[in-house]
C-alpha cells in the first residue's frame, strides 16, 4: 500500500532532517520483535521534490482512501494495470468475504449493530444504549462516514470505524475539557490521533513509535492539519517537551523525556500485541509514571497474538506469545471497562479485549 501526500515545503525539509538524523536508528535492543523487524523494513517514506512525500507499508499503514469516487476508481484501475496478476486473487478475496464461511459483518455494519443493540445491564459492561445518548457520540456508521469525510476528505475505513468506536467509549468516562495531553504508544500513521485532535481540541498529542512509523505519521497528520504545530523527534528538547505543540513525535529511545504526572490519557490500540515482552513491560512503567493521578490508560489489543515475522508458516518463531491477561497490569488501578470488544467480535475470528482504567498512585 502506498500514498502520495502534499505538505508544506518547510515540513518536508524538517522531515528530511529527521530521516537523516541519528534518531532514525533505534538504539534500544528490546524494541523490535520479529514482527517489526519484518514490517519495519516495509515502511518507507520518500521525499519527492519540495512538497511531495510518498509513504508506503503494510502494518501500521492504515491511511484511508480519498472520498473522491473518481480518485478511487482511477487508483484501482492503475493498480490493476500495474499488477494484473493480483486481480484474480483480489476478486477471489472479495467473493470469499461475501460468501465464505464463517461470514462476518463489515466494520460499518458492526458499528451500527453494536451502537444500537440491546446489552446486558451490568456495571462491568459498556451500556451502548446510554452511550449513544451522550453528547458528541456518533451512533451510526453513516454519521461517522459523513463526519469524518467532512473534515478529512477521506472515506471512513475499517481502522477509522474502530477508532470512532473507541472515542465513543472514552466519552462515557471523561469530559472533553478534562483532557489536555494525550500520549499514544504505537500510534501508527496517526488515525486515532487525528480524530482526537479534531474532535477534542484543544489537546496536545504525544505519539510514541518506531522512527519508521513516525516518518509515515508526520506527513499524514501535516497534510490533514496544515496549521498544526509539529514537534519532530530531532527537535525535541533534551530537557522535556515544551508546551507549544499540537503533535509531538517521539521515538522509543526518547520516552524518558516525558515528565512524570504530565499525561491525562494514555492509549495503546492493537500494538502491544506485536511487541517483545520487555518492551511491553517498559511501556507499562512509562504509563504508570507519566499519567497524572486519576488519569486514564486505555488499552485495546488481541486476546493473544504471536508477533510473527515473514516466515511464520515455514519456521519456528522466536518471540513468545503475547496475552492480554498477562500484560503487567498494576493491581492498584481501578477498572472502568474490561471486556471483549463487541465491535471486533462481529468482524474477525480473533477477539480483542478492551481495558480502560483509572490510575491510582
Amino acid at each position: 500500500m502506498s500514498s502520495k501526500t502534499h505538505i508544506d515545503n518547510s515540513v518536508v525539509e524538517r522531515l528530511s532532517a529527521f530521516l537523516s538524523s541519528e534518531l532514525f536508528t533505534i538504539k534500544s535492543t528490546i524494541t523490535k520483535s520479529e514482527y517489526w523487524k519484518y514490517h519495519g523494513r516495509l515502511l518507507q517514506t520518500k521525499v519527492w521534490g519540495r512538497e511531495t512525500v510518498e509513504i508506503s507499508g503494510d502494518s501500521s499503514f492504515y491511511v484511508p482512501t480519498s472520498a473522491s469516487l473518481l480518485y478511487r476508481t482511477t487508483r484501482r484501475g492503475l493498480r490493476g494495470m500495474k499488477s494484473p496478476k493480483k486481480i484474480i486473487p483480489w476478486l477471489y478475496s472479495q467473493f470469499t468475504s461475501r460468501f465464505g464461511v464463517p461470514r462476518f459483518m463489515s466494520y460499518a455494519q458492526s458499528f451500527n449493530a453494536v451502537m444500537n443493540g440491546a446489552d446486558i445491564l451490568s456495571s462491568f459492561l459498556i451500556n451502548h444504549v446510554n452511550l449513544s445518548k451522550l453528547a458528541g457520540v456518533l451512533s451510526g456508521s453513516e454519521s461517522v462516514q459523513s463526519h469524518y469525510q467532512a473534515w478529512s476528505g477521506y472515506q471512513a475505513s475499517a481502522n477509522i470505524f474502530i477508532h470512532y468506536y473507541y472515542t465513543n467509549i472514552l466519552r462515557n468516562f471523561v469530559a472533553q475539557d478534562e483532557v489536555r495531553t494525550v500520549m499514544e504508544i504505537g500510534s501508527g500513521n496517526g488515525n486515532f490521533a487525528s480524530i482526537l485532535h479534531h474532535d477534542w481540541a484543544p489537546i496536545r498529542v504525544i505519539l510514541v513509535d518506531l522512527p519508521e512509523t513516525l516518518a509515515v505519521a508526520i506527513p499524514f497528520l501535516s497534510n490533514l492539519f496544515p496549521t498544526a504545530r509539529l514537534l519532530m523527534p530531532h527537535e525535541v528538547s533534551q530537557h522535556g517537551l515544551n508546551s507549544e505543540f499540537d503533535f509531538a513525535f517521539l521515538t522509543v529511545d526518547q520516552v524518558d523525556i516525558i515528565q512524570e504526572n504530565s499525561v491525562d490519557l494514555a492509549i495503546n490500540c492493537h500494538s502491544f500485541q506485536e511487541m517483545t515482552h520487555d518492551q511491553i513491560d517498559s511501556y507499562f512503567c512509562l504509563v504508570q509514571k507519566s499519567i497524572k493521578p486519576a488519569g486514564l490508560p486505555f488499552v485495546a489489543n488481541r486476546i493473544e497474538k504471536i508477533p510473527c515475522g515473514d516466515d511464520a508458516l515455514t519456521s519456528d518463531q522466536m518471540d513468545p506469545l503475547n496475552r492480554f491477561a498477562e500484560y503487567p497490569w498494576d493491581p492498584r488501578n481501578h477498572d472502568l471497562v474490561h471486556e471483549i470488544s463487541k465491535l471486533t467480535r462481529l468482524v474477525s475470528l480473533d477477539p480483542v479485549a478492551i481495558r480502560l482504567q483509572r490510575i491510582i498512585k
